[in-house]
């Protein structure tokens, strides 16, 4: 029995794999994407509405951690199965409540629930698929969390307008439910148990694939620069509506609706990060240094001519946030399957992508408090410092990488 699958059975597998993140997205940042009305019509707080963002964040970090560690151990399609029964309670949950009173908790636990869904995802296709289908899977696989981005704030303003917001999380509740029954009978069907993962072989434990003092440095600074990707990626989207209601005096429907642009241009920059890293930059830190460095630009600018036009605001935000979306892809998609000889990638995946949501937490509620303080012109500078410091901190290792990756 061949290690992999054949192309044309692993080409479903992605899409299979797309379709459960594309689901995976739209129950939970439809939360981010309803803030706007969430808080103008009274159901909670600004404070409240940025707590519980920040909360889901902790809650999606942590549990990646744990995520990836049941996925090196436990058959991952169920642990997936799990985290979207659980995310269609929460999301329903959310619609019966009379105000924002149990947010927090709520939200917090369907934080956790998301978790199960991207480390078993990673580890069911790098076990399964040879590693150029492996790259391309992953960017179609990320096109998933693009189209969900896009579906929600798409969908929202219409059930905003003629239901409410909670229609937006029973839709979502609905769509996680059908989801996670669709997936486990699929996936059990055709990629059950059909391969062995090549990293749990016991009998294999060579002295050279052991973590050493020097990796594990390696891996905490490549965890800081996702750190930076996701205080970027997830605390500008989350707060980019807000933005453009507050500075250009848009209603709170057609600012959710300007979040489209986002997601187009991330499936933009995965298609550009693809590129780059197959044909142009095949060291992953020195790929994702160059679109740390479009992120800072774009915010500058954003700073300086920005608040002139909402047409040049939404490009700006697109170019700084597609920016971050090509560094995740690189950091959290390519950066894992390296670890397949120390039988950890699951892990790894997990760690690194908890990364993103420590920083995506920190900023979602440092944005507002930061914003509230100095405004929106000293935000947009901030974002440049840290576009830059993540920019600096991937160069700065990047033969180290190229060294580890040697190996």
């Amino acid at each position: 029995m061949s290690e992999f699958l054949d192309k044309k059975k692993g080409a479903a597998l992605a899409l299979l794999c797309a379709a459960v993140y594309f689901v995976s997205y739209v129950s939970r940042i439809n939360m981010s994407a309803v803030l706007v009305e969430i808080i103008q019509s009274g159901f909670a707080k600004r404070s409240v509405a940025a707590l519980t963002l920040t909360a889901c964040s902790i809650t999606y970090g942590v549990g990646q951690i744990i995520s990836g560690y049941l996925g090196d151990r436990f058959k991952p399609q169920y642990i997936i199965f799990t985290g979207f029964m659980v995310t269609s309670l929460m999301n329903i949950l959310v619609s019966l409540m009379p105000n924002g009173t149990l947010l927090v908790p709520i939200w917090a636990v369907n934080g956790f629930a998301q978790a199960m869904m991207w480390p078993p995802l990673i580890t069911i296709l790098a076990q399964n698929l040879e590693p150029d289908q492996y790259q391309k899977a992953c960017v179609h696989v990320s096109w998933g969390s693009s189209f969900g981005t896009i579906a929600v704030y798409l969908l929202a303003p219409l059930l905003i307008k003629y239901a409410s917001f909670k229609a937006v999380f029973i839709v979502s509740g609905i769509m996680a439910l059908l989801m996670g029954i669709f997936w486990v009978i699929i996936f059990g069907k055709n990629f059950s148990g059909e391969r062995k993962s090549p990293e749990v072989t016991k009998t294999e434990t060579p002295s050279q694939d052991r973590f050493t003092a020097s990796t594990a440095v390696l891996l905490i600074f490549i965890m800081f620069a996702i750190v930076l990707q996701g205080a970027l990626r997830d605390g500008v989207t989350n707060w980019m509506p807000s933005y453009v209601s507050e500075i250009f005096s848009l209603g709170s429907s057609a600012s959710i609706l300007t979040g489209v642009i986002l997601p187009v241009f991330s499936i933009i920059s995965f298609q550009a990060a693809q590129f780059i890293y197959e044909k142009i930059i095949k060291n992953e830190l020195t790929c994702a240094c160059s679109f740390f460095l479009i992120g800072c630009i774009s915010a500058v600018l954003l700073n300086i001519t920005g608040s002139k036009s909402v047409l040049i605001s939404l490009l700006m935000f697109a170019l700084l946030v597609g920016s971050m979306h090509g560094v995740n892809l690189i950091l959290i998609c390519m950066v894992p399957p390296h670890f397949k000889r120390f039988g950890r990638v699951s892990l790894v995946s997990g760690v690194i992508n908890s990364c993103t949501y420590v920083g995506s937490a920190i900023s979602t509620y440092g944005i507002a408090v930061f914003t509230d303080a100095f405004g929106w012109s000293a935000t947009s500078l901030f974002w440049a410092f840290i576009a830059i410091a993540g920019a600096l901190t991937c160069i700065a290792f990047s033969k180290k990488w190229d060294r580890f990756t040697a190996k």
